[in-house]
């Protein structure tokens, strides 16, 4: 899916403004849709895989995207690209919520950063080509082409999930009724959040995904189309740069996660990505932005894996769907909001309170994680749901 984010201001720009929205706001929509899409389904799919199984509800997500993210590239306004982006949305949900669980259930707390990392590192073994090919077919091919590429692309994993993928949800012993209960029920899951150290891993996911949504993939892009006056080609080969960087870094991140705990690489990091992203609006000349922008994204991948890891070592057994259904949903909502204050700050104020507000964000979100939360790995955990998890997961079938 990374395919398509350098053609996305260039797309939105020539749908056309609809009523008064103008480009900037009208990629905000597009990207909070795909986050409301997402929003929706993420604790409904988690819950469903603990029912019904994982690979089912994986087929039918990426089914959904393959689908929508090719009627993307036909969209003939604004208004319609945001619909397929919304049910895009769901389909991603599905896909991505579970496949973590997936992660989960196959790792152990003293193996899931590594586990985790290598499931990130394939995935952006794809990612290092195709921003770069992205660029390449929206400049030079066709505008919509990366969309078309999108949605083949994930049709092709639902054909090989079907033919392929494993079920991996256990049959855990002992579980109790009461828990069995609670994982199936929409309301029980809100529970979880009694737990600090759960609720601030979510708001951590609430952050990231500020981010992620309101910076790299929609503030950076514009603001290098519109300030540094760098095309879809430009943009994709710096994101392949930076897919590169999260490929190399990512498993050896996950390995020290392991070893050291999940909060020793969380929170340095995230000191660091919080500076970067402030300091992007002051990099009006390309070398600087260039070298801001790759010591942004080796801080993102150093840590970021590490708190997916985190979740899946306290999600309680039975309810791993659900937990990481409402991590997820914690990170939608700020998909949802992230682009729309990010995009609509840098339209109508300036670029450097949109940069600024996403860093202010983040930052205190992972000063609180830092206090509050209790380690979940390595050799000084603390968090009770961890300290007798040593031995690996039971065989799956």
């Amino acid at each position: 899916m990374m395919i398509t984010i350098p053609a996305l201001p260039t797309f939105v720009r020539e749908l056309g403004d609809f009523w008064i929205i103008g480009a900037s706001l009208s990629l905000g929509i597009a990207l909070a849709s795909a986050s409301l899409g997402r929003f929706a389904t993420n604790i409904p799919a988690g819950i469903m895989s603990e029912r019904i199984g994982r690979k089912p509800i994986m087929i039918v997500g990426a089914l959904i995207v393959a689908v929508f993210g090719s009627l993307s590239g036909v969209a003939p306004n604004a208004p319609t690209f945001w619909l397929f982006r919304l049910l895009m949305g769901v389909g991603s949900a599905m896909v991505i919520t579970v496949a973590n669980v997936v992660a989960t259930d196959l790792s152990s707390v003293n193996n899931r950063g590594r586990v985790l990392g290598m499931m990130h590192g394939m995935q952006l073994v794809v990612g290092i080509s195709t921003p770069a090919l992205g660029g390449f077919l929206a400049e030079y091919v066709d505008i919509r082409a990366p969309f078309y590429i999108s949605g083949g692309g994930t049709a092709v994993f639902a054909l090989w999930a079907f033919l392929r993928l494993p079920e991996t949800r256990p049959h855990i012993q002992g579980l109790s009724h009461a828990v069995g209960s609670i994982a199936r029920r929409p309301k029980g899951t809100v529970s979880l959040l009694k737990d600090p150290s759960f609720f601030w891993i979510c708001m951590l996911g609430f952050s990231t995904f500020y981010l992620r949504n309101g910076a790299t993939t929609g503030l950076i892009p514009l603001y290098m189309d519109d300030i540094l006056g760098m095309g879809p080609g430009d943009l994709g080969i710096l994101f392949t740069v930076a897919s590169v960087i999260h490929g190399v870094i990512i498993y050896p991140a996950g390995w020290a996660s392991d070893i050291w705990g999940r909060k020793p690489l969380i929170v340095p990091t995230g000191i660091f990505v919080g500076i970067g992203v402030a300091a992007v609006p002051f990099m009006t000349e390309i070398t600087p932005f260039v070298i801001t922008f790759i010591i942004l994204h080796a801080a993102i991948g150093w840590g970021g894996q590490a708190p997916t890891a985190y979740l899946g070592d306290i999600a309680p057994d039975g309810m791993r769907g659900a937990s990481f259904g409402m991590y997820r949903t914690f990170g939608d909502l700020a998909g949802i909001i992230g682009p729309l204050i990010a995009l609509g700050l840098a339209d109508y104020v300036s670029y450097t309170a949109a940069f600024g507000s996403g860093a202010l964000i983040w930052t205190v979100t992972i000063f609180m994680f830092w206090k509050v939360a209790k380690e979940s790995a390595g050799k000084k955990r603390t968090h009770p749901q961890t300290m007798h998890q040593d031995a690996a997961p039971p065989a799956r079938h």
